[in-house]
Formats: C-alpha cells, sequence, structure tokens
C-alpha cells in the first residue's frame, strides 16, 4: 500500500479581490515601463533640445540652447514623475497583496502551497510531470512577488532620498539595483505570457484566460494516489 501524503488541490478558481489585483497590477507595471521609455527615448531632454528651438524659431522665437534644454527637460520631467506616481500605485498593491495573502485561509496561502506541493516528490512517476510543473508556477509567482517587493523598496528610496546629498552613494546603487530588476520583471512578465499561452492550447489548462476575468472553477483536478 502507497501511503503517499495528500497532494494540493490544483485551484482554478480566483477571488474577485485577487482578479482585480492582478489587473490593475498589469496596468500600472505596463505603465510604469512606458513611462521609463518615454522619458529614455521620444521624452529624452538631449533629443528635443533642436526640436524646441526649431518649434520656436517658426513663431520667431530665438531661445539658447540652454534655454531650449530646460524647456525639453521639463517634459523628461513629467514623464518620470508619472513613473514615480505609478510606483507609488505599485506599492500600494504590492501591499493590498501581502495583506490578502495574511487573512486568506492557511491552507489557500502560497507559502502553504508550496510546502505541501514538494510532498509531490512521493508520487508515482508517471504523475510527477504535473506536480513539478505546478511547483515550477507557484515559485515564479513568489520570485515575482519577491521581485517586486525589491523593486518597489529601491523605488521609495530613490524618491525618499533624492536631494539628499548624504544618501547619493545608497541612492546610486539603489538606482542600479532598480533598472536591473526592471529587466528581471520583463522576464518574468514573458515567461507569464508565454505560459499562458502554452496553457490556452493544452486540454487541461484550457481557459486560463478567462477564469482570471470571471473568476473560473475547479477544472483541474489533482493527482491521484494510487496503491
Amino acid at each position: 500500500m502507497n501511503s503517499t501524503p495528500p497532494e494540493p488541490s490544483y485551484r482554478s478558481n480566483s477571488s474577485p479581490l485577487l482578479r482585480i489585483w492582478h489587473w490593475s497590477n498589469l496596468l500600472v507595471i505596463m505603465g510604469s515601463l512606458t513611462t521609463v521609455l518615454l522619458a529614455k527615448t521620444i521624452l529624452k531632454t538631449k533629443n528635443n533640445v533642436a526640436l524646441v528651438q526649431s518649434n520656436l524659431q517658426a513663431n520667431q522665437v530665438t531661445v539658447t540652447s540652454d534655454q531650449a534644454k530646460s524647456v525639453a527637460h521639463d517634459f523628461n520631467d513629467l514623464a518620470w514623475n508619472w513613473h514615480v506616481f505609478l510606483g507609488y500605485t505599485l506599492s500600494a498593491l504590492l501591499l493590498l497583496r501581502i495583506l490578502y495573502e495574511l487573512f486568506r485561509p492557511k491552507q489557500q496561502r502560497l507559502i502553504s502551497l508550496l510546502k505541501k506541493t514538494l510532498k509531490y516528490i512521493k508520487i508515482p512517476a508517471t504523475e510527477k510531470g504535473r506536480a513539478k510543473h505546478y511547483l515550477f508556477v507557484k515559485s515564479t509567482y513568489l520570485s515575482f512577488y519577491l521581485t517586486l517587493f525589491l523593486q518597489a523598496c529601491t523605488g521609495l528610496f530613490m524618491a525618499y532620498s533624492d536631494g539628499k546629498d548624504d544618501l547619493k552613494p545608497l541612492r546610486h546603487n539603489a538606482s542600479d539595483i532598480h533598472s536591473v530588476l526592471m529587466w528581471v520583471i520583463l522576464g518574468f512578465i514573458a515567461i507569464h505570457i508565454a505560459g499562458v499561452i502554452r496553457a490556452e492550447f493544452t486540454h487541461e489548462n484550457k481557459g486560463i484566460v478567462s477564469d482570471m476575468i470571471n473568476g473560473g472553477e475547479n477544472k483541474c483536478k489533482p493527482p491521484s494516489n494510487r496503491s
């Protein structure tokens, strides 16, 4: 008789609060990344100095390069101001997600699911593929949340330390970490989208996108114990 421990359930249903958080988080992250893209390309100061001068000269207004640079810099600052605002919003969403996790039933918390999923190593070899995939997905979620947490912390520190000369060295280090984590988040997003697309083309997980919109149902069955 094989006395393997019970596996955690493959739940695919999501509460309305979690679904709202998911899509709000997506919009804020994409908006934040867009502000970075604009600030470093279209609205980059040095890319717009000549444009400001030519537009003003077309209206019989002549300005120096420094004056034009000041105007162009204001547009760049606007993009970064939006980035900071979205950073505060992302931090608030992350705090809500942490509170939501703490107040969920213990058996539904991410850490508890990960611990239970580790018991899958004792299930029959024929079903370990699904178990490993489930563990990979949940571990990726946890890594993503930790990355978001570090990103929020470095961003908040940069906002707090702006203009404080004594914190300038630390702010520089935080900026470097913040930039690296941005690429890590982009990697997570790419993996997530690829995983969702793959799931939509498999019989077992088809409809995963609609589940995150309408809540879904318990369609995914865990591997069964065999004696």
